[in-house]
């Protein structure tokens, strides 16, 4: 058997041929899922794996799009995308804009079409799968057991494609099937069952372990789609359901948290971290260590979130676009905390020297996102670019550890053991019991800048209205503020005009 590094080489040169050549099988898959059954060996299930790697190419790009993620994390009070002379527009979806929420924005219908395409291949692929399943007559083969798992992995890629949406959008269309014409929208709370009911399904079924031990080191487990599950329980307020699944993956024993008395917490969201411990749900990025050539990447995501910083003899710059930027008021709420070790792994900040020696331009005021920086000495010599050959985190051990805090505390029980370990291992003294506001104020902290998750935070609990209307929230442009018809984003209008039966109500 091949080494998981020779595996995970195999499996990202399958991605850089789905992404580079016209001929491969898979590329000419269009969004109808109209690709010929005579182009496909479907009785060679040595290549049952290459429509899961092409769902995996979508969640990768356009999934990652840095349009995306101005939206998402510009949503609540303490990040903005920072730039009124350069996509301006994007902040009237947040505080400085007073949520206005136009649905003629480029970037809105961005987020709408992008997660989609991800549900879209996932039903173009989970069909293709279905093909090679009626060549294996034996259902205890290996090859069923691989069938199985990899509808699991496409399957945790189209959830966290519908959590995106409905954590946007609210209300949308359940996409069963790619020739479906009926694109009337399904309710939230349809949406979540539907989602659960999917991944629940395919869980029996998929490896328990953690992604990293994976012969396709990377690939979804059991456990990714048991806290995507949690994730949609905590939308409904299941929180039964949000403990069975949290708890199953802590007693697992397969994740740990980033260890803060060696470098592992520091480099958690840096090369090192890839595929640690930690993890969850990754997207996977390599320049396969070489200087020019094949790259697989997420185009601009972490570019569109870059400070500039320059070396200590000022001989050598790395710069980004400079969106994406902390609000100083939660930086210094942050500091009121005591937070030291968080801070350096989330807060990039104007005019301080990092530890390799490097300082961060501008003026001490302008506060960026440290998780989507890595340092000069981790990057490939020729391949400089802001973030290149880093991974997206998309969820998270801790995240999985707080919501198991917050469902126990919402059955009744005070007990911060877990929580206490988020906090510990991020140098704060333990709680003695659990509250609402401790357990919102640690995931406020702890996922910073992380998918729009603190926004989903204060409207699931119904704190929006007071926490984003704040006076001393800056507004850039004065009309407008939140108000509870605003905590979705409208359906895109050119969208809308292609798809009239958007606009008729949820079912």
């Amino acid at each position: 058997m091949k080494s998981p590094i020779t595996n995970h080489k195999l499996h990202l040169l399958i991605i850089a041929c789905l992404l580079s050549i016209s001929s491969c099988s898979y590329i000419d898959i269009d969004v109808e899922n109209q690709l010929p059954q005579e182009a496909v060996d479907y009785s060679n299930t040595a290549d049952m794996y290459s429509p899961v790697v092409g769902v995996y190419a979508k969640l990768r790009f356009p999934g990652c799009h840095w349009i995306n993620q101005m939206l998402w994390t510009g949503r609540d009070e303490d990040m903005t995308s920072g730039r009124t002379d350069d996509q301006a527009e994007a902040l009237l979806y947040s505080y400085r804009g007073g949520y206005q929420n136009p649905n003629s924005f480029w970037g809105l219908r961005n987020v709408w079409v992008t997660m989609y395409d991800i549900i879209r291949t996932s039903n173009s692929a989970l069909q293709s799968l279905d093909e090679y399943a009626k060549y294996i007559p034996n259902k205890t083969s290996e090859d069923y057991a691989n069938y199985l798992q990899y509808q699991g992995e496409i399957k945790c890629m189209r959830a966290w494609a519908y959590f995106m949406m409905v954590t946007s959008f609210g209300p949308c269309p359940l996409l069963t099937d790619n020739n479906q014409e009926d694109y009337t929208r399904s309710t939230v709370e349809h949406v979540c069952d539907y989602v659960i009911a999917d991944l629940e399904a395919s869980i029996p079924n998929m490896a328990a372990s953690y992604p990293g031990e994976m012969i396709h080191p990377g690939a979804f487990t059991k456990y990714t789609a048991e806290a995507l599950v949690a994730r949609f329980a905590m939308l409904k307020g299941d929180w039964e359901k949000m403990q069975d699944m949290t708890a199953d993956i802590i007693g697992s024993g397969k994740f740990d948290l980033a260890s803060s008395t060696n470098d592992d917490y520091y480099n958690l969201f840096k090369i090192p971290g890839k595929l640690c411990r930690e993890s969850l749900m990754e997207v996977q990025v390599t320049d396969y260590g070489q200087p020019s050539g094949d790259y697989i990447g997420v185009d601009q995501w972490f570019v569109c979130q870059g400070a500039e910083l320059r070396n200590a003899d000022k001989t050598l710059n790395v710069a980004g676009w400079k969106f994406c930027r902390f609000n100083p008021d939660f930086v210094a709420w942050a500091d009121a905390r005591g937070e030291v070790a968080r801070r350096e792994v989330s807060f990039l900040v104007g005019g301080e020297t990092l530890r390799d020696g490097w300082k961060v331009a501008l003026t001490k005021k302008v506060v960026f996102n440290a998780k989507a920086y890595i340092p000069y000495n981790q990057m490939t010599a020729g391949n400089t670019e802001f973030g290149r050959n880093n991974n997206v985190r998309l969820l998270r051990y801790a995240e999985v550890l707080l919501m198991n805090a917050e469902a126990s505390f919402r059955l009744g029980n005070t007990d911060a053991t877990f929580l206490n370990q988020v906090r510990t291992r991020a140098g704060l003294q333990p709680v003695d019991a659990l509250t609402e506001d401790i357990i919102l104020d640690e995931r406020r902290m702890e996922l910073s800048a992380e998918w729009g998750l603190h926004y989903v935070d204060l409207v699931r609990t119904g704190r929006a209205e007071q926490t984003l209307n704040q006076a001393s929230l800056k507004r850039d442009y004065a009309p407008g503020s939140w108000t509870e018809d605003k905590k979705y984003w409208p359906v895109p209008g050119e969208v809308l005009a292609e798809l009239p039966e958007l606009a008729n109500n949820p079912k």
